[in-house]
């Protein structure tokens, strides 16, 4: 089970650099924010699932699951939100209100 645990934690801290080096290596805006929003919707859950797994008490596992579900709800709203409410305001490749 310790070994799930940690290629669970490994798995999430490979997207989690991958999202990083999108960061760095994209250039417009919106991809940028598709990088970001990939290292919160992935990487970080499979990160607190792998913590899950590894802990000895179920009311720390259910408190990380829970936690793990907020997340995959509600990032994927914030980050259609803020490219909504970017495209309203009309932002270029550079980040800049026009």
């Amino acid at each position: 089970m310790v070994y799930f645990a940690w290629l669970f934690v490994i798995i999430g801290l490979f997207v989690i650099i991958s999202g990083i080096i999108a960061l760095y290596r994209f250039l417009d805006f919106y991809t940028k924010l598709h990088g970001a929003s990939v290292i919160d919707c992935c990487g970080i859950p499979f990160c607190l699932f792998g913590l899950a797994l590894m802990q000895d008490s179920y009311l720390n596992s259910f408190k990380l699951i829970a936690i793990i579900a907020l997340i995959i709800l509600l990032n994927p709203t914030a980050a259609h939100a803020l490219a909504r409410a970017s495209v309203l305001f009309k932002v270029d490749k550079d980040g800049r209100v026009k």
